[in-house]
């Protein structure tokens, strides 16, 4: 299946900087996909620039979510450490303001992320119609 979008249409046209160059075929394909699946492959014709635009912001969706991912993971692993305080003598610090669990949370919804955001630009595209028309 083809991509709705490419990276010249993320970087020049929608103007995308969150997703790095190296990694943008990747979340195209992903988020493709994604848009592809929650539109039941319907033809976006008359909808083109809603369902690329989409597009994009569903990749930076994935794209965070996969930051996330690698942020949960060093932390499980010890290589990252969430310090809340820390107390040497005079000398005191608060670093972080985000919890395992938070991260954890915020992780987990990213489907309900990208359905927002699916809906928002495409609701009334009748794109997300699963039902039967009317065909008298």
């Amino acid at each position: 299946m083809n991509n709705y979008i490419d990276d010249n249409y993320y970087y020049d046209t929608f103007e995308g900087e969150l997703i790095p160059q190296k990694e943008i075929d990747k979340y195209v394909a992903l988020a493709s996909r994604e848009v592809r699946f929650r539109i039941f492959n319907k033809p976006i014709t008359g909808y083109e620039i809603q369902v690329k635009n989409t597009t994009c912001r569903v990749a930076e969706i994935l794209y965070n979510q996969s930051l996330k991912k690698e942020r949960i993971d060093s932390i499980l692993n010890g290589t990252e450490k969430i310090v809340t305080s820390e107390k040497v003598g005079d000398y005191s610090r608060n670093i972080s303001a985000v919890s395992l669990a938070d991260l954890e949370a915020d992780y987990e919804n990213t489907d309900n992320k990208i359905t927002e955001e699916v809906e928002k630009e495409l609701l009334f595209t009748g794109l997300l119609y699963s039902g039967v028309r009317d065909v008298r």
